[in-house]
């Protein structure tokens, strides 16, 4: 589908050379949101001719659009903040909920990220998820973003271009005649990006998205309270980490209840997949294996021979996964309960990768408790549609209610 007519949107650029040669991104987002009426301004004067002349000049109003650089989009700038935002990938929907604009999100791919920030916030008053039931599933057409008429596509250009039916040419068409691109798949765990994007291609931290986000949407207080209280957070993990040679090994697991599947992630590899176990300096357990892509294929005899103290295993957190039978299993199983993590009951369940910056908020205290509870206080038993549990103040990693405050809008 196409248009011949010009873009509808004079109040949206997208600036920057074309997204196809690939462009060199810069490492901050600027955004120039202080907006101003326009002011008139009266000067008379006196001449010594006796004549007052009385001089009146309009003042230029100021520039209120926003501004943000990233590879590999470039500079993106808008007239307005969006208020029609398509997504794919989860972590930008919980952005978009953190900053208060959640409402804004017309499309994501997986409702199970509905499920996961639902089960991590439970303990916030009113909080809405508004894009719940937003979710259509794996890819989408031209066709598709034509219909939903986006101001803003938070997604990554080049991988875009690497999905059936989109090239570069659907790409170009949908940024000049709906809304810009700006996302940055391949940072996820410092993949290698599409052939034609790797020279200008740079890596960003799951807190720098989210930095340009917020400028778009002209919501820098909010930002900025947020990402303090993750700067604290930070800080009181680190201070609180034992020496490294105290720390426990961790496999880090997708594995299915019935133990048929078991995948080995990386625990410490770049990445913002990895932003809420990085901090945390834990042995990986399978940090010799050739993985190759974002996870591989393991057995149990492989998963003995690892023998990790603690076992974190993803996609749990869920009513749809029964979290008390994969532990049963690993029990009964004749190799799984040789396991060190089993018999000292450390197996404990995860979220998702996929995060946005609320549930990193939660999924690093969550995953600090599990790993050091003689540092961080021990993380509760959890059984199936069990809420995400309730700290006190001096047991939190970071300040929930603070939090709370800032999406309300409370800075």
């Amino acid at each position: 589908m196409s248009r011949d007519n010009p873009t509808r949107r004079d109040y949206l650029k997208y600036g920057g050379a074309v997204i196809g040669g690939g462009l060199l991104a810069g490492c901050t987002g600027n955004t120039e949101s202080d907006s101003a009426p326009t002011q008139t301004t009266t000067e008379t004067q006196t001449s010594t001719e006796a004549t007052t002349e009385t001089e009146t000049a309009e003042a230029t109003p100021e520039d209120t659009s926003y501004t943000v650089e990233l590879s590999p989009a470039g500079e993106v700038t808008l007239e307005e903040p969006p208020t029609n935002v398509f997504t794919h990938f989860p972590w930008f929907p919980d952005m978009a909920s953190a900053l208060g604009q959640g409402d804004t999100i017309n499309n994501h791919w997986w409702e199970g990220m509905t499920a996961g920030l639902e089960y991590f916030t439970s303990g916030f008053d009113d909080f809405e998820i508004e894009w719940a039931g937003k979710a259509t599933g794996w890819g989408f057409t031209k066709e598709q973003l034509y219909e939903l008429d986006s101001d803003l596509h938070l997604v990554d250009p080049s991988w875009v271009t690497t999905q059936d039916n989109w090239n570069q040419s659907d790409a170009d068409e949908v940024a000049t005649n709906l809304g810009p691109w700006l996302g940055n798949y391949f940072s996820c765990y410092h993949a290698a990006p599409p052939e034609g994007w790797a020279d200008s291609y740079e890596y960003y931290s799951l807190w720098d998205l989210f930095d340009r986000v917020a400028t778009l949407y002209d919501e820098r207080d909010r930002y900025d309270a947020l990402a303090s209280v993750h700067e604290e957070q930070l800080s009181t993990i680190e201070d609180g980490l034992p020496p490294e040679s105290e720390r426990p090994s961790v496999a880090y697991l997708s594995i299915s209840e019935d133990l048929s599947a078991i995948y080995v992630l990386r625990l410490n590899a770049p990445g913002y997949w990895n932003s809420h176990t990085r901090p945390l300096g834990a042995v990986d357990a399978f940090a010799d294996a050739d993985i190759s892509g974002p996870f591989k294929e393991v057995d149990m005899e492989a998963l003995l021979e690892a023998d990790p103290d603690v076992i974190l295993a993803l996609w749990t957190v869920t009513e749809t996964f029964d979290f008390g039978t994969l532990k049963q299993n690993l029990a009964d199983d004749p190799v799984g309960r040789e396991l060190s993590a089993v018999q000292n009951d450390r197996v404990y369940p995860q979220g998702t990768r996929w995060q946005g910056p609320l549930m990193n908020f939660f999924q690093l205290e969550m995953t600090a408790k599990q790993l050091y509870p003689d540092q961080f206080g021990a993380w509760p038993t959890y059984e199936n549609g069990d809420a995400y549990p309730e700290f006190s103040p001096d047991e939190q990693l970071f300040d929930h209610q603070r939090v709370e405050k800032v999406i309300d809008g409370e800075f």
